[in-house]
């Protein structure tokens, strides 16, 4: 069965960066929220804002310099892939969907999706493990 997975988002940083140090790896990894806006109408037929929260990581060099560069309202375009958190607390299993960020744009405040081009931009290459060519399931 063929799968695809890749997300891309535009919306404003609802808080500061969170970058941490990993315990088992040492890698940094940025926890960032971000607030997009679905326009849909009401009701009543009027054009409404709703705002949709999604919770977005950044590793490594990306992580540094989100929390370098980048601050709360500050307005940012996201490519990643959906990633799936699993935990348990207190007896009870959660889960959390939220996006592993591959590439994030730092966009000028106020400016649109058709400009977003000319802003700066930091991406990092995903690691990818080497795999054994019979392992292919195609």
């Amino acid at each position: 069965m063929a799968s695809f997975n890749k997300v891309i988002l535009m919306g404003n940083l609802t808080r500061d960066p969170d970058v941490r140090t990993t315990g088992s790896s040492g890698m940094k990894v940025a926890r960032l929220g971000l607030a997009v806006n679905e326009r849909r109408r009401d009701r009543n037929g009027q054009l409404q804002e709703f705002p949709v929260f999604v919770d977005v990581d950044a590793w490594d060099k990306l992580a540094e310099l989100c929390g370098q560069y980048l601050a709360k309202g500050r307005s940012i375009l996201v490519e990643g892939r959906l990633q799936m958190d699993s935990w348990e607390k207190d007896g009870v299993k959660h889960q959390k969907l939220k996006v592993r960020a591959s590439t994030i744009k730092f966009l000028p405040q106020g400016e649109r999706l058709s400009s977003a081009p000319r802003a700066a931009e930091a991406s990092v290459a995903p690691v990818v493990p080497e795999s054994d060519p019979d392992d292919i399931p195609f």
